[in-house]
């Protein structure tokens, strides 16, 4: 049986009700506001950068491609620099200017001149006589040519 204890009471004001808070554990506050956060941000970005959730289109990364190029070249990083050529011909087989760099890179950086005249071949081929490619692929062509004779 349980015991009774008698409460004193007293002619003074009551106190103000108090809420009962639970005791939460710390770690579940910072989750649940980080989660908060997160969504805040997210939605933030969305509203602010809406081009930031859209998939880039292939002219913008053949674009972005060409300067991560030109990055690796002044690095003297040729195994990068060829990486992004071919990442460039993977978007657009056809892109002769990146066909001609290739050339280059064979030529006057790794001098691999089998692979330089068979780049700069190809570029001849499928360019016109008036294309500015075409006319820097023969030159390269005649520049191997002489110095390999």
């Amino acid at each position: 049986m349980r015991q009774r204890i008698p409460v004193k009471r007293s002619n003074a004001a009551p106190e103000p009700a108090r809420t009962q808070t639970r005791t939460q554990n710390p770690a579940n506050n910072i989750q649940a506001a980080t989660t908060n956060m997160k969504g805040r941000l997210l939605s933030t970005l969305r509203t602010v950068l809406p081009g930031a959730w859209i998939v880039p289109r292939d002219n913008e990364l053949i674009t972005l491609y060409r300067l991560r190029y030109k990055m690796a070249m002044e690095d003297e990083k040729y195994d990068i620099a060829m990486i992004f050529l071919n990442k460039i011909l993977e978007l657009d087989p056809m892109n002769l200017e990146a066909k001609l760099c290739k050339g280059d890179i064979y030529h006057r950086c790794l001098h691999d001149y089998p692979k330089a005249i068979e780049h700069y071949n190809k570029v001849i081929r499928l360019s016109t006589q008036d294309d500015t490619v075409h006319t820097r692929a023969r030159a390269a062509m005649s520049e191997i040519m002489e110095m390999l004779s």
